[in-house]
């Protein structure tokens, strides 16, 4: 039963709701601000804020915004009007000023479904008060460690959170966030090794090396990337649970999407999905499990996934004279992320790599200490397919030094603190592929370089 609502609440639902009217008069984006102002008048303003009826969250460390954006654009395109907060603010801030947003001056909703991304380290203020029906865990792998510290860290505090009741999708290749709350209903999904797959079985990493049951070393059937895979103990009965939605075939196609089939109660269903990777199959995976879940047919979900795109803020491709230069984000500060990059160059013939991977925000500050950079696998580099590699920023120097480590020539390698002279350093001769690699913090320096690489690659002979 809703608590009575106090004044505090209608006084900070009022002053949200006049932040928000005040921004759009000053053509700036409502995302985490007005969430501020009632947070800071009423800090407990989401214990009475009446929430929507069914709510879809997203949570984990790789994927979670491109997995909650396919939720939102397939239910969408099914006639779902949801609540979200698909503007980027993922922590108690935002969200509370997506609830705000979509709610009457009484503090009632005025959508029925709500599809929100939650951040990792939120679940203590967010799941006291919001109750998810469905939460997907997309993967837990470590991240950010001045701020994350380790995985298991991340770990306890969702499984110390998350309510009781919600509804689970968990990835069964993931030993760890596979794990959450045992008690809970769940439903798994899950990638048989495609027979063309290039499994990663050397990582510098691995977040589980041994069984959380007895100690006793894990033994695994396949090892797609980090801990990622299918495994067993080798003494007791612990091992990965078996996929509810399991992902048996791949085939990946020109337009950077890949045609799969998915094995559901002994049925197959086949599925036309954006993909130019393995961490956006998973993502893909997890977004059909939760829909189909929902309640959503495999026709619904089928016809609407063949509409929608990974957005080009997060891959984009150009190609010209007979040269492809591809833009790839990934995480900043992730070791797990930034390596499967770095993969996906080294497979690549006549290659060249632009790095912008930086952990300076506003250009002075930095949240991290350089500890991330040494868990990447930037050995993944260190082949004959990679002709040139460029690192730019503030922290090139730093970067430079661990290419050295990983015995890369150092005649391969340019780089300068400045990132808009990055192309400048690009010499195009013998070059058939070349990869922008940038973070969060990077994107406005990525689009100065890929115009540059791309004016480079129209006069290029």
């Amino acid at each position: 039963m809703m608590a009575k609502k106090p004044f505090r609440f209608y006084f900070a639902l009022v002053c949200g709701k006049l932040t928000i009217e005040l921004l759009k008069l000053l053509r700036k984006r409502a995302t985490n601000f007005p969430g501020s102002v009632v947070l800071t008048l009423c800090p407990d303003f989401l214990k009475y804020l009446e929430k929507p009826e069914k709510i879809i969250a997203v949570t984990g460390t790789n994927g979670k915004t491109t997995v909650s954006n396919m939720l939102l654009d397939i239910l969408t395109d099914n006639g779902y009007d949801c609540t979200n907060n698909n503007f980027g603010g993922n922590v108690d801030t935002g969200i509370t000023a997506a609830l705000l947003k979509d709610s009457t001056l009484s503090g009632k909703p005025r959508k029925k479904y709500c599809t929100l991304e939650i951040d990792e380290r939120s679940a203590v203020r967010i799941y006291p008060y919001i109750h998810p029906d469905y939460l997907i865990c997309t993967n837990l792998t470590r991240d950010s460690y001045k701020r994350n510290a380790h995985v298991e860290y991340i770990f306890d505090i969702l499984n110390n959170n998350i309510p009781d009741k919600t509804h689970l999708i968990l990835n069964a290749d993931d030993l760890i966030s596979s794990s959450l709350k045992k008690d809970n209903k769940r439903t798994y999904f899950g990638m048989e090794p495609f027979e063309d797959e290039q499994l990663i079985d050397n990582n510098i990493i691995r977040d589980i090396t041994v069984c959380p049951v007895c100690d006793s070393p894990l033994s695994y059937d396949f090892l797609r990337y980090n801990h990622i895979g299918r495994a067993r103990c080798t003494k007791c009965s612990f091992c990965s649970p078996v996929p509810d939605f399991n992902t048996t075939e791949r085939t990946f196609t020109p337009d950077g999407r890949a045609d799969i089939k998915v094995s559901v109660n002994g049925n197959t269903e086949e599925y036309n999905v954006p993909c130019e990777n393995t961490i956006n199959l998973y993502n893909a995976s997890a977004a059909i499990t939760a829909l189909r879940t929902f309640g959503l047919s495999y026709e619904q979900v089928s016809a609407s996934f063949r509409k929608i795109s990974v957005v080009k803020s997060r891959f984009d491709t150009f190609e010209k004279n007979g040269r492809t230069l591809k833009c790839i984000l990934a995480k900043g500060q992730n070791p797990v992320a930034c390596s499967h990059a770095l993969n996906t160059a080294r497979s690549t013939p006549d290659t060249a790599v632009i790095m912008i991977w930086d952990d300076f925000f506003d250009g002075k500050t930095t949240s991290e200490n350089t500890a991330w950079i040494y868990d990447v696998d930037f050995e993944f580099l260190n082949n004959d397919n990679i002709k040139q590699i460029i690192i730019a920023g503030k922290r090139s120097p730093d970067h430079l030094l661990r290419l050295l480590i990983a015995g890369i020539p150092r005649e391969k390698i340019k780089f300068t603190e400045h990132e808009e002279d990055a192309a400048e350093l690009l010499d195009l001769n013998g070059i058939k592929t070349t990869y922008i690699f940038f973070d969060l913090y990077t994107d406005h320096y990525k689009e100065i370089i890929k115009e540059k690489v791309k004016e480079k690659m129209n006069n290029a002979d």
